[in-house]
């Protein structure tokens, strides 16, 4: 039986639950934008937090509707990720983690993969990868201030266009052909 996992409680900002909200959001972003994802808006508040990126398919098969999948679970551990990068704690949006188990055995089955923590570490490794890129850690700051300021003055929803322009300050749009995803399996 594995033992509960205790998290250390947030210190500093982090301890607002709003700028944790901020910094989770900022990671959402910043992996939507390195997967080549066009960014429609963000809600902070109310709760729970959301980022809709394009899920448009690329073709007319179950490739494109299993990379659509694929491309969320990366951009759901982008959120945890930051989060931990910045409050060192990854507890403000745990309920991610119930969907990326749902999502990730949706895509072994649809892939044939046996087990679904193969696809589980596979994604991981991809969203680690782009946090592994120097602008990319050096923009969560920048880009959680400009979310978390937005929910101060007020906003509920960041429209995608801000939101890039604020991107774009920090890390510049990838070419279309450049993709820190390699689907699993393919």
């Amino acid at each position: 039986m594995n033992a509960p996992t205790i998290c250390e409680a947030p210190e500093g900002r982090c301890k607002d639950q709003e700028y944790r909200l901020a910094v989770y959001e900022a990671g959402h972003a910043l992996t939507a934008r390195a997967l080549g994802l066009k960014i429609l808006r963000v809600k902070i508040l109310p709760r729970p937090p959301v980022l809709e990126s394009d899920k448009s398919f690329r073709g007319n098969d179950w490739g494109s509707f299993v990379k659509t999948l694929e491309n969320r679970v990366i951009e759901l551990f982008g959120g945890l990720i930051a989060e931990e990068m910045i409050c060192n704690t990854n507890s403000c949006c745990s309920g991610d983690v119930t969907r990326i188990d749902e999502l990730v055995r949706l895509i072994a089955g649809l892939n044939g993969v046996e087990d679904p923590d193969d696809v589980w570490y596979h994604l991981d490794d991809v969203a680690q990868d782009i946090f592994a890129d120097q602008a990319y850690r050096d923009a969560i700051l920048p880009l959680s201030e400009f979310l978390y300021k937005s929910l101060l003055d007020g906003v509920e929803a960041v429209d995608g266009v801000e939101l890039s322009a604020e991107l774009d300050k920090h890390v510049p749009e990838l070419p279309k052909k450049r993709s820190f995803l390699n689907p699993f399996g393919r």
